[in-house]
């Protein structure tokens, strides 16, 4: 029973790593194949010389036909010329034969692995599609029975207050309690991604990069997310200012140092924009509807004691 469990186990966890294993051999095998088609190489050389010694023989016998010293007739030549090539390419297929197989198992292991990491993906999808779609149903329903600030603060975490609005709640002990949302718990980054205007005080506010159509908004942010988060793997470093820039909102002092690194202890390890309204959930928002970014700053990215250093350096 003991030896079936293992057996199970082993043939699980090889199932379960079978990606990784079969690009590890196929990498391996691949590097093998170079090796022997390289130890091959230094033995052809012999193969060639044995041709061209047998070839000149034929040459030898050739001419000696045509001074009638030797029964050596055309068709005797053409029958050792066609068994010398024969002969010789059958001794480079069995020299650089395990070479070329090895190569082409390797080749049939990555894209083995690919194959099963393709399939896998694909049921991820659809895991995730599911998942979105009942998260999306039951942000719906919880619209419809306790509305929309109800639906922010199960969402977002905003904190409820008595008094301002007119929708009610009941606490355990009976009493009724009007709610209202005093505190978004917005970060000092965050950003209306809305048209740009100039605002009471002189200054401009929003986007210069905002559409009225909704899901252009929805596909540009996401689109420049997923640029955020390739540049901070490349880069190792991605500061605010770099996304204000190209978002269109205005930069700041803050942004000049305040961002992302690369695999922080500080941080989510990876950039998002937050945007309230969006979350996977495309039926919310509508064209001309700003959309609000909070976005998931790690802190300060820079040291400022290696940056002294470096400066008297």
């Amino acid at each position: 029973m003991k030896i079936k469990a293992i057996l199970g186990v082993i043939t699980f966890t090889l199932k379960a790593h079978s990606p990784e294993i079969l690009l590890g051999v196929g990498v391996v095998g691949t590097i093998g194949s170079a090796v022997l088609a390289c130890t091959a190489t230094l033995k052809a050389e012999k193969i060639i010389k044995d041709a061209e010694a047998k070839s000149e023989h034929i040459d030898d016998c050739a001419l000696l036909r045509e001074t009638s010293e030797i029964d050596y007739t055309v068709e005797d030549e053409k029958n050792d010329r066609r068994i010398l090539m024969f002969s010789t390419a059958g001794r480079f297929i069995r020299l650089y034969g395990p070479s070329a197989t090895l190569m082409v198992l390797s080749i049939a292991c990555i894209l083995g692995a690919h194959r099963i990491l393709a399939k896998r993906n694909v049921a991820l999808m659809a895991a995730y599609k599911l998942l979105e779609e009942a998260f999306t149903e039951y942000r719906k329903r919880v619209v419809a029975e306790l509305g929309e600030k109800a639906d922010g603060h199960f969402l977002y975490g905003e904190e409820l207050i008595e008094g301002g609005e007119t929708r009610k709640h009941v606490d355990e002990d009976g009493v009724e309690h009007d709610l209202l949302p005093t505190h978004n718990r917005l970060t000092g980054f965050a950003r209306s991604f809305e048209p740009d205007a100039p605002d009471q005080f002189g200054s401009w506010t929003g986007s210069t990069q905002w559409s009225k159509v909704h899901e252009y908004n929805l596909d540009f942010l996401m689109a420049k997310e997923k640029h955020f988060n390739n540049m901070l793997i490349s880069k190792h470093a991605v500061v605010m200012n770099d996304i204000y820039e190209e978002l269109g909102f205005p930069m700041t002092d803050a942004g000049m140092v305040a961002g992302w690194k690369y695999k922080s202890k500080n941080g989510d390890g990876y950039i998002s924009f937050r945007p309230r309204g969006i979350d996977g959930n495309w039926a919310y928002g509508q064209n001309g509807d700003p959309i609000v970014l909070d976005f998931n700053v790690d802190g300060i990215v820079f040291d400022e004691k290696k940056a002294r250093k470096e400066m008297k350096m």
